[in-house]
């Protein structure tokens, strides 16, 4: 009963209203033709009222439109500008063709509230139509992002048509286009080519610099990404893609869709721009300037969500603070040309484009500027062409970075050598001011127990050689590190009595062993040879280490050394080292990391144990040096095991080869009457050297305290070898070898054997000492046999070169 009423009345409605249809100031649009191929404008033929924030149904507004006082539209497209205010729009069409035509009406913005359109004709209901931005897409009467109204008009029927706009503040846009089907389909052909390059251009530019971000890691990129997706994010919401595909149940984001994007894109883009042109830098009052502006758009974001009843004054706020960041930085811009800065040209365009852009819309938005085509669209022209200008700005931002980068590079790579350099000749100097008294304190220690028969005194010797050894050690391990890090070191291969070294190490371990209550298992299995070819100072490294180890973390019970060699074919072998003990073990978690520099098996190992945590470290970078295997097993609290697996070449088969190697077998040592001058500043060292030579057989020598002393007495006196120290007063080492090479002491003293008799034991020192022409090379402390041997091999090798030349 109650539809009826309703029917009935609104039957009776449509009779008064076209009872005086002709009372407009307008004249109805005549329909005709549905099969043009563009669109009509009816703005001549509408008129439009406000009724403020009244808000009425149908049947109230109608029964108070003539009261009401309606205007003519001002143009094509008529710009309300701001506004909550709510309007009502009349106008007519009649149908004069023969035939049912169908158009279509567009009309306010996609992003207009609430637009209603009510379709009287006589002697039918009132046909409503619904659409807006706030209504789920799927209610819309027609499915289109744009506010659009399908019109079926019958033949010979005239047809009132009212349209209400509701809006929360946002611009209201009166576009009256008519649209056939035909001009339809092409303004949606046109709108998706123009839309779909657009937005291409969007996407494209916020995923490149988005990826340049990640690869460089420099925020501009970031904020220019975001600042893109937001206007891109910014124009879907205001082409009604927003509603359409991402929120079309029109929810709280698409209802604020347009303030958040537009603050999101004003602030990355503000952000940006005072990273990209260094405003911080250029002008204190400019960047304060921007950053109260921007400060402004986090407080109007925090009232779009908190308190959204002011979103008639956010809109036009946003548009005044955006253009206000403008003005800022066309300021930036201009000041930077001013003070003779080169900013990029391309940014400067971008710019320019922006300001277009945003010019046109803000003063389109305040109803300053015609509404058209252009004008609707100009923003979205002029971002385009900003954002292609500001990609060919951040292209030559790479450009930018990747050279600053390199200089950088360039700047930390001389810095990284110098540093190198710094460090090297401190460890030179390191090492040569500790290795210096620890020669005197070892060599002394030495001497005196060859000729003391007293126990007590000798076991207290012991604790003064061990001690001296262990320093030693350390000392060996800081460098080893250094030259580890910096990817210097380097194997000799040199042949080296390989049974004799063993012996020699299991020896010194088993009396460590004993004195500290522990027993020492040394095993050789099979036939170790004699001689091998490779690094000797590595291999006993090596071996040293672990038996220092094992030492060290063992408390009771025991330590094993066992030794085997499999020959893998005629001139090498595969030596196999085990070292075996009863300590404190490895936890299974931390042997993974056992290798690692400054690394123990317990996290108070320092504490308990003490040493630097280098041992295995260097044991490591030495077995893969040597391209060989190292295997531990461990238990706690049970002991470790450590097996080693190095490859050495064997040197050919010949007696006179073999004698070359070891001179010092003999319980004397004869030097045949050879006179050695000694080229020594230290006077410990002196006394040292003095206490090894004067219990060699038909052994002469001379001390000379620096180089310049040593070329004098070569001029002066017949000398058949020069030990030489490299770091002297007045003239060094180095100066006085190439001094000699170069005749100052007469021809016959140019080739005269000279060693290098050192405390700097670095890679660098021995790589100079060969490169000026020195013959020989050893490392203090010195060791008698290896002085021996030493000083036997060059003076065979230049007896050896003097009868080769004798002969030619």
């Amino acid at each position: 009963m109650n539809h009826l009423i309703k029917f009935c009345f609104l039957v009776l409605i449509t009779f008064f209203c076209f009872g005086d249809a002709f009372s407009y100031t307008t004249k109805p649009f005549e329909a005709k033709d549905q099969n043009a191929n563009h669109s009509v404008s009816l703005y001549n033929n509408a008129e439009i009222t406000n009724v403020g924030d009244s808000y009425y149904t149908f049947e109230e507004f109608l029964a108070k439109e003539n009261s009401l006082k309606f205007e003519a539209i001002e143009g094509t497209s008529t710009n309300l500008g701001f506004t909550k205010s709510k309007y009502w729009l009349r106008f007519t069409i009649k149908n004069i063709s023969e035939l049912p035509l169908l158009y279509y009406l567009e009309t306010g913005r996609p992003v207009t509230d609430i637009v209603d359109l009510y379709m009287l004709a006589e002697g039918e209901p009132v046909k409503k139509m619904k659409n807006g931005d706030i209504i789920p897409f799927s209610e819309k009467s027609f499915a289109h992002r744009k506010v659009i109204f399908p019109l079926n008009l019958e033949p010979n029927k005239t047809y009132k048509l009212y349209i209400n706009y509701i809006s929360d503040g946002e611009v209201i846009n009166l576009p009256l286009e008519l649209h056939t089907p035909t001009s339809m389909v092409l303004s949606t052909y046109q709108n998706q080519l123009f839309n779909g390059v657009f937005y291409g251009i969007i996407l494209l530019a916020s995923a490149i610099y988005l990826l340049f971000y990640f690869g460089i890691g420099n925020n501009s990129f970031l904020l220019y990404s975001v600042y893109v997706l937001s206007v891109g994010l910014l124009h879907l919401s205001l082409d009604g893609y927003f509603l359409q595909y991402i929120d079309p149940e029109s929810g709280w984001l698409n209802k604020n869709a347009i303030l958040i994007t537009a603050i999101f894109s004003a602030l990355a883009f503000g952000r940006y721009a005072q990273i990209y042109t260094n405003m911080k830098k250029l002008s204190k009052v400019l960047n304060n300037g921007l950053n109260i502006m921007l400060g402004a758009l986090v407080v109007l974001l925090l009232l779009v969500v908190f308190y959204p009843d002011g979103k008639a004054y956010y809109y036009p706020t946003v548009n005044l603070l955006s253009f206000f960041g403008l003005l800022i930085l066309i300021t930036t811009v201009v000041l930077d040309y001013i003070k003779g800065k080169k900013l990029d040209l391309f940014f400067s365009l971008a710019i320019f484009s922006f300001t277009v852009g945003i010019f046109i819309l803000i003063f389109n938005d305040f109803s300053l500027i015609p509404n058209s085509f252009f004008t609707k669209n100009g923003s979205k022209i002029g971002t385009g062409f900003e954002i292609f200008f500001l990609s060919l700005a951040m292209s030559n931002r790479i450009k930018l970075l990747k050279s600053e980068k390199e200089k950088h590079q360039e700047i930390a790579l001389q810095k990284s050598e110098e540093s190198n350099e710094i460090k090297s000749y401190f460890l030179s100097n390191i090492s040569h001011e500790l290795r210096t008294p620890l020669n005197a304190i070892i060599g002394l220690t030495q001497s005196i127990k060859d000729t003391n028969k007293e126990k007590s005194i000798n076991s207290d010797l012991d604790i003064i050689h061990y001690s001296s050894l262990g320093l030693l050690g350390a000392i060996d391990d800081v460098l080893y590190y250094s030259m580890i890090e910096k990817g210097q070191l380097k194997l000799q291969e040199t042949p080296f009595d390989l049974e004799k070294m063993i012996t020699q190490i299991a020896g010194s371990f088993e009396t460590q062993a004993v004195d500290k209550g522990l027993r020492f298992n040394f095993k050789k299995i099979g036939l170790i040879p004699q001689y091998i070819i490779g690094d000797r100072r590595s291999t006993e490294q090596l071996i040293g280490n672990l038996l220092k180890n094992a030492l060290k973390f063992t408390r009771h019970g025991e330590i094993g050394l066992e030794v085997e060699a499999e020959t893998q074919s005629e001139n090498r072998i595969l030596l196999k080292v085990k070292v075996k003990d009863t300590g404190v073990g490895i936890k299974k978690k931390q042997l993974e990391s056992i290798f690692a520099s400054f690394t123990q098996g317990q996290s108070n190992d320092k504490r308990k144990f003490g040493g630097l945590g280098l041992g295995l470290c260097i044991v490591k970078a030495l077995v893969d040096l040597q391209k060989s295997k190292i295997n531990i097993q461990s238990e706690e609290g049970k002991g470790t095991s450590v097996e080693l697996e190095l490859n050495y070449n064997l040197p050919e088969d010949s007696g006179e080869q073999t004698a070359l190697y070891d001179f010092a077998k003999s319980e004397v040592l004869d030097l045949d009457n050879k006179n050695i001058l000694i080229v020594e500043d230290n006077v410990l060292n002196q006394i040292v050297l003095k206490l090894i030579l004067r219990k060699w057989a038909n052994t002469s020598f001379e001390f000379a305290n620096n180089g310049l002393e040593g070329i004098e007495m070569l001029k002066k006196q017949i000398f058949d070898v020069v030990l030489m120290d490299l770091q002297m007063p007045v003239m060094d080492g180095y100066e006085a070898t190439q001094a000699i090479r170069a005749g100052a002491c007469g021809s016959r003293n140019s080739d005269i054997p000279i060693i290098a008799v050192t405390a700097d034991v670095t890679q660098k020192a021995r790589n100079k000492v060969f490169e000026i022409g020195m013959d020989g090379y050893m490392t203090k402390p010195v060791k008698k046999e290896e002085l021996y041997n030493k000083i036997k091999n060059v003076l065979y090798s230049a007896s050896h070169n003097n009868r080769l030349k004798d002969s030619q």
